[in-house]
């Protein structure tokens, strides 16, 4: 075979050989593709907030700076510690009426003081991005196919879902099931007001619409804060349960402040 022959001989094995390779590439099933990039965590977990038009703008900002000092806090610093090298994903969430759910900030790896601070920071730069009516069960649907499609594979699941009223869209109690069902834990915290929760009775069916329909899973449970002003202190508390457990919450807040200490239930 003359050289000019070998030449093309070899030029037809390099593009079938490079043919073949993008033939496998795409072959390659994108599940198996997507699990190679997936980043294993001990916890996931979706921070919601109610940015619905019963919180007003002062509110708002409550929740923000209150989020943001939690994850500045020693004890919640020493809880997502506590998970060891892995440490937690964590994203914050904004949700208010049917369509309304919007994050606010990306998925984010947390394992210590530095980048707890750093996931803090974020927060407190973020904008309120919608006011609306009261969808529960759209808040936890948006939280599930955030948990279901990042980039991180937690050992533990949760939906950290907080607000000021009932669901006027419906009942959450399927978006919870759907959530529980994939392996979710949604726990619950109620933010009392005045001018919404209008006497003992409203407060009552808010806790009850919380406790019946909104958390779930295993080791779910239910807090309050007595209103915006104790948002900062009740967060704190539960990320601490949330994120370390019940024997280390109970020890790392022996001595809650009298004014401000969130009931549990």
């Amino acid at each position: 075979m003359n050289e000019r022959a070998r030449s093309g001989a070899s030029g037809v094995r390099g593009r079938l050989l490079h043919g073949v390779v993008l033939v496998l590439a795409f072959a390659i099933p994108l599940d198996s593709a997507r699990a190679q990039t997936v980043e294993p965590v001990a916890l996931e977990l979706v921070l919601a907030i109610d940015t619905s038009t019963s919180v007003d703008g002062r509110e708002f900002l409550l929740q923000r700076e209150g989020l943001a000092a939690a994850f500045r806090h020693q004890r919640v610093q020493s809880a997502i510690a506590s998970l060891g090298p892995g440490g937690m994903a964590v994203t914050v969430l904004a949700w208010a009426g049917e369509g309304q759910q919007q994050r606010l900030t990306p998925w984010v790896k947390v394992t210590g003081a530095a980048s707890a601070n750093a996931f803090a920071d974020r927060i407190a730069a973020f904008r309120r991005p919608f006011k609306g009516f009261t969808d529960i069960g759209g808040a936890l649907r948006a939280a599930t196919r955030e948990i279901l499609n990042n980039r991180f594979r937690g050992a533990v699941l949760k939906i950290d879902v907080s607000g000021d009223g009932t669901s006027d869209t419906g009942s959450p109690a399927p978006a919870r099931d759907t959530a529980v069902d994939s392996g979710i834990t949604i726990n619950g915290l109620a933010i009392h007001t005045e001018e919404y929760d209008l006497g003992t009775l409203a407060r009552i069916d808010l806790e009850r619409h919380f406790t019946q329909e909104v958390i779930g899973g295993p080791g779910a449970f239910y807090m309050e804060a007595e209103s915006f002003a104790d948002f900062a202190e009740a967060i704190r508390r539960k990320l601490v349960r949330e994120i370390a457990g019940d024997a280390f919450a109970a020890q790392s807040n022996r001595n809650p402040t009298a004014r401000g200490a969130p009931k549990l239930k």
